[in-house]
């Protein structure tokens, strides 16, 4: 089968999609499929720019960057990699790649699946709301009708997507990303020796407004004044917040319980969520957290909020999720210090990730969904 995956950029500030995507297109190519990736990328840490692990990467550049606009070039590219395909994989919404390239596949009349991310959920519509009704009864509608099959990454975003025209008439698939667990058990991860009896909470991912941070700079704030040594890290790409969270901290008096790092990945990354304390993601709106996935995977300790679209985890104990209210998080992350409940989650977290997380039964299922499709 010849498959292409297409998204706008694979830039690191994107968030999750890209991570997904080059998993998607490596494990494939792992049951011996030919696998393209089409996207716009600027730094990419691969040993050869236009491979990734038997993957081709066509790289494009944008003619006009806000909206994701592809030169002709970019274009081009995308054609050629539609034409040859069997399967057209189409990675979000509300660009100009992803609307070039369902326009192209409806022209060469070729099979097209779509995985919004969320940005299909009434959630999302409400941020730039006019301009995305605007962009959808205008060209959108027409691409999204012609697709044929939509993958989407839990029932909230299928039911909150569901007021796209005739898209429960589509082919849908309901499955989470999932992540390779049988690399994550072959990395030796060293237990932290902590001198000091410091309680460690860690966010990772994008500094950006919807990942609510400013919450959890507050709770930090509530939970130093019962007297216990807390620390709080803040690791991500600025995406326009790290300003604001800097004279957060400052306002309260914070500047030596909470640190700010630039990205972490690999070995680093996955020793800092299996040794603290408490992973924390206090989100506004997540469709399918990466960070909740690598957690849960890890068997790390994760306290999420209503809005993560993790009650499927929460019901099964493999996760923590709390209320947006500050003294109902302070109460969460006191119950999880405690090493009883902490051992606990840990050890569903694992469990529940070998069931519903482990990518090579996920892609197995894509590859088994992308067959149906008429």
């Amino acid at each position: 089968m010849i498959i292409t995956h297409i998204v706008s950029s694979l830039d690191s500030n994107q968030g999750g999609p890209p991570n997904v995507v080059l998993n998607f297109a490596k494990f494939q190519k792992l049951y011996g499929h030919d696998v393209s990736i089409v996207s716009q990328f600027k730094k990419i840490n691969y040993k050869n720019i236009n491979n990734y692990d038997g993957v081709k990467l066509e790289k494009g550049n944008f003619l006009f960057k806000k909206h994701y606009i592809p030169n002709l070039k970019f274009i081009y590219k995308i054609y050629k990699n539609i034409e040859r395909s069997d399967i057209v994989h189409l990675h979000g919404v509300w660009n100009g790649v992803i609307s070039i390239s369902a326009f192209i596949s409806r022209i060469l009349k070729k099979k097209v699946v779509m995985t919004p991310h969320g940005s299909l959920d009434s959630f999302n519509i409400k941020n730039k709301y006019l301009y995305k009704k605007f962009y959808y009864y205008f060209f959108e509608k027409y691409n999204l009708n012609y697709i044929q099959s939509y993958h989407f990454l839990n029932i909230n975003e299928f039911k909150n997507s569901s007021w796209v025209k005739n898209i429960k008439k589509k082919k849908i698939l309901i499955q989470s990303n999932g992540y390779d667990l049988k690399y994550l058990k072959k990395i030796k991860i060293e237990k932290k020796k902590k001198t000091k009896k410091t309680i460690e909470i860690t966010y990772i991912g994008r500094l950006n407004k919807i990942k609510n941070i400013e919450l959890q700079i507050e709770l930090l704030s509530l939970l130093i004044n019962q007297k216990k040594n807390y620390k709080l890290n803040i690791i991500g790409p600025d995406d326009g917040l790290l300003k604001l969270l800097k004279n957060k901290v400052e306002e309260l008096n914070l500047k030596k319980n909470v640190s700010f790092f630039k990205p972490i990945y690999g070995k680093k990354k996955y020793t800092l969520i299996k040794n603290s304390d408490v992973m924390i993601l206090t989100s506004f709106y997540e469709c399918n957290s990466i960070l909740a996935i690598e957690t849960m995977s890890l068997g790390g300790v994760l306290l999420c909020t209503s809005n993560c679209n993790l009650a499927h985890a929460g019901n099964y104990g493999a996760v923590k999720i709390s209320s947006y209210n500050l003294e109902k998080l302070v109460e969460s992350v006191n119950n999880l210090t405690i090493k009883k409940n902490s051992n606990r989650i840990r050890k569903k977290a694992l469990k529940y990730a070998q069931k519903n997380l482990d990518i090579e039964i996920n892609i197995k299922k894509i590859l088994k969904f992308y067959k149906k499709i008429n």
